[in-house]
């Protein structure tokens, strides 16, 4: 058995829509037709091919050392996800990616590295060659663990605080000024118009708490 110290993560460079309705061995086996028919090799490059909805498909058996990484197959376990075309370098994971593909990849990490202890390293194609290949910096998404990415930045930190997002900031500055200005109108006012005058701050604080909600709500899931 070989000895296995590192994961290397590629992407197929297809379209969404590739193969669309396919079973995830469907697909596998047209990668393995590009490898085998177009390039000579042997078998398949990669162990695991990961489709759009998180399926996970077999490849070349582990025991077999992968053609995916040059310099680097001798020792390492090659894992492709399904899509990636367009991609750049510079993405993060959910630019390319869906999140059952995400699941699905840290899942099965987890249990190789639980099946091979000596996997120490979890990296890209892009980190040993001029590739977009997986379209994000591999080490960088391992290290975050499930979280919200940030758009466009290479290693980009989390927003690990709703007061960290500027839409969020922005909502809580929009309201706070909104209210204070009715306030502010309603100290100038006597009677019957204060009353009504009151009635609308108390709507206007409604109406700003909603929005503040939806925010917090489209910050949770990953909207930038």
């Amino acid at each position: 058995m070989r000895h296995i110290n590192e994961i290397i993560i590629h992407c197929s460079a297809t379209p969404v829509n590739w193969m669309s309705g396919a079973e995830a061995q469907a697909k596998v086996n047209e990668i393995r037709r590009w490898h085998v028919e177009e390039r000579g090799w042997s078998d398949v490059g990669y162990s695991h091919i990961i489709d759009r909805d998180g399926t996970v498909a077999l490849g070349r058996p582990i025991e077999k050392a992968g053609a995916h990484t040059k310099g680097r197959n001798a020792n390492s376990i090659g894992i492709c996800l399904i899509g990636g075309q367009g991609g750049t370098a510079n993405d993060v994971f959910g630019d390319n990616f869906t999140q059952a593909q995400d699941n699905a990849l840290r899942t099965l990490i987890a249990g190789l590295k639980r099946e091979y202890p000596t996997i120490e390293k979890i990296s890209g194609h892009n980190q040993y060659a001029a590739k977009a290949c997986p379209c994000f910096n591999a080490s960088a998404w391992y290290a975050r663990k499930p979280a919200p990415e940030i758009s466009g930045v290479v290693g980009a930190q989390q927003r690990s605080k709703p007061t960290q997002s500027r839409t969020v900031q922005a909502t809580v500055v929009q309201g706070a000024s909104a209210v204070g200005g009715a306030v502010g109108a309603l100290n100038a006012l006597d009677g019957t118009a204060q009353i009504v005058a009151l009635a609308g701050c108390i709507l206007i604080a409604a109406m700003a708490m909603f929005i503040m909600r939806e925010r917090l709500k489209a910050w949770a899931s990953g909207w930038r």
